[in-house]
């Protein structure tokens, strides 16, 4: 197949003492989901493969495998929509990059020459050039414009699985964030149920189920999805990997670090001249795993493999995951001095002041450390330069992000208070903290955030003496996020 990728260099020197991938470089499953394009048979194959790629958001290969389709018939449409969207990521934060820009856009023009062949070609077809549409600049409306026109075609072809999971993924791709987003979600859900129970082996009806069950409201309702995913597409690298998000929304460490393991097994075994974005997503959900179950070592040990590759894909998730799962070992443990001696230099893979809200994780680690361990001086200093990201976060656009920086600044300004001795102010602007990124919730790039504001809010009210009130904010974390092991600790 085309689309099978060289194991990794051996300079990625992972010793096997965390992930073994021997035995893995195998070729990512054909399946047919029953949608017959107009293309020849030849073409009608590969486009089978991408489509089942595309649902599992393996998008370096599903691009590979709508290219074998456009070689076999140059004349199929539903090739060069492949191609086209296969290039932009809803859910996923961050635009495409330069590259990818511009293999979708001509793959745009491309299909903007070709005739549909039937009606729901022609309204995916539709939806596709939405996205790639020349009046439109900014990526967000982009992706708002694709997802109208996507709802559009699953309504009108109800009776498409294809047609209707799309749909689907697209309500939850222009969804508010956070809680703000339930009932959203709770209604995307109720449609991917209906759609499961017709089509039960469908990934991206499991897929997409397990994104719209990824809250704390709705977790539950994602398990029977997390239990079956990997067995539906088993060799997806991204597949394996996302039932840990609701294994990780319920507390379950066991099963998302087994699943996380396989998927960055998986990654590097299906990675080339770069190691995709998918590897260091997992490690980063395992890093946090092992660290609620106190395994410090065994994380610090994923932490150093990842560190020590050179040639990471280029990604927002990529950035996230070398710029969280250094910053997790040592808030997570309490070393606040080392968490304030960190460098500004960070992994030279990535292009750092294109992720600023990344960035903003480093600063937040050092002026919490800093603070916590009494060099205000420094603290300070991260507030200044969170201050700055968080004015740039708001000039993207990036109002999350903007919104969790603030968070960032008012509970590194809390612990500056505290050692400055104003307790009072202090907890009020931890508490202004919590309340800010419970609000705002979790973005499905990360297991957690670096250290929960709601329980740095527990830590200071226990360091102050006020004990019903810390365990009642341990609680709180717990019920946002269940078993995390300080917090567990902190109420035995």
């Amino acid at each position: 197949m085309t689309h099978s990728a060289s194991r990794p260099p051996a300079r990625h020197g992972l010793a096997p003492l965390v992930l073994g991938a021997a035995g893995l470089c195998l070729p990512l499953p054909v399946q047919a989901h029953g949608f017959e394009t107009s293309c020849t048979p030849a073409a009608q194959a590969a486009f089978a493969e991408g489509l089942h790629l595309i649902h599992n958001m393996m998008y370096i290969q599903s691009e590979a495998a709508f290219g074998t389709a456009a070689e076999a018939d140059p004349a199929c449409a539903m090739a060069q929509w492949g191609l086209a969207m296969a290039n932009f990521h809803p859910l996923w934060p961050g635009s495409p990059t330069e590259a990818e820009t511009r293999r979708g856009t001509a793959a745009a023009e491309k299909l903007g020459s070709l005739q549909a062949g039937t009606d729901v070609e022609q309204a995916l077809i539709e939806a596709a050039l939405a996205f790639y549409a020349p009046d439109l600049d900014a990526y967000r409306p982009r992706i708002e414009a694709w997802a109208a026109a996507q709802i559009a075609a699953g309504e009108a072809h109800a009776d498409n699985v294809d047609a209707a999971a799309l749909a689907a993924l697209a309500r939850l791709s222009v969804a508010p964030p956070g809680p703000a987003g339930i009932e959203t979600a709770t209604s995307v859900g109720a449609t991917l149920d209906a759609l499961h129970e017709a089509h039960p082996d469908h990934p991206g009806v499991i897929h997409y189920a397990i994104h719209a069950y990824d809250n704390p409201a709705l977790k539950d309702r994602g398990t029977r999805y997390a239990a079956i995913y990997d067995k539906t597409a088993p060799d997806a690298a991204h597949a394996l990997h996302m039932p840990s998000h609701i294994f990780t929304r319920t507390g379950d460490w066991g099963p998302s670090i087994d699943l996380n393991r396989r998927s960055a097994e998986a990654a590097l075994a299906q990675s080339g001249d770069v190691i995709q974005t998918h590897y260091v997503h997992a490690i980063d959900y395992m890093v946090y795993g092992y660290l609620q179950l106190g395994q410090v070592d065994t994380a610090r040990a994923l932490v150093d493999q990842m560190l020590a590759i050179d040639n990471h894909q280029v990604s927002f998730g990529g950035a996230y995951a070398l710029a969280a799962s250094p910053v997790r070992l040592l808030l997570e443990t309490g070393d606040w001095a080392g968490a304030a001696a960190l460098p500004d230099q960070m992994h030279p893979a990535i292009p750092w002041q294109a992720f600023p809200q990344a960035v903003a994780m480093r600063q937040f680690a050092k002026g919490l450390g800093a603070a916590r361990s009494g060099d205000v001086a420094t603290a300070r200093d991260a507030v200044a330069e969170l201050g700055r990201i968080r004015a740039e976060l708001e000039t993207r656009n990036l109002g999350y992000w903007a919104r969790l920086a603030e968070s960032q600044i008012l509970s590194v300004e809390a612990w500056i208070e505290l050692a400055e001795g104003n307790p009072e102010l202090a907890l009020t602007h931890q508490a202004s903290a919590a309340d800010i990124e419970d609000a705002a919730g979790k973005s499905p790039v990360t297991p957690g955030h670096v250290l929960p504001a709601r329980e740095l809010l527990a830590d200071m009210q226990s360091q102050l003496g006020h004990a019903a009130e810390a365990q009642a904010a341990y609680r709180e974390t717990l019920r946002l996020s269940p078993n995390r092991g300080r917090s567990l600790a902190a109420l035995k």
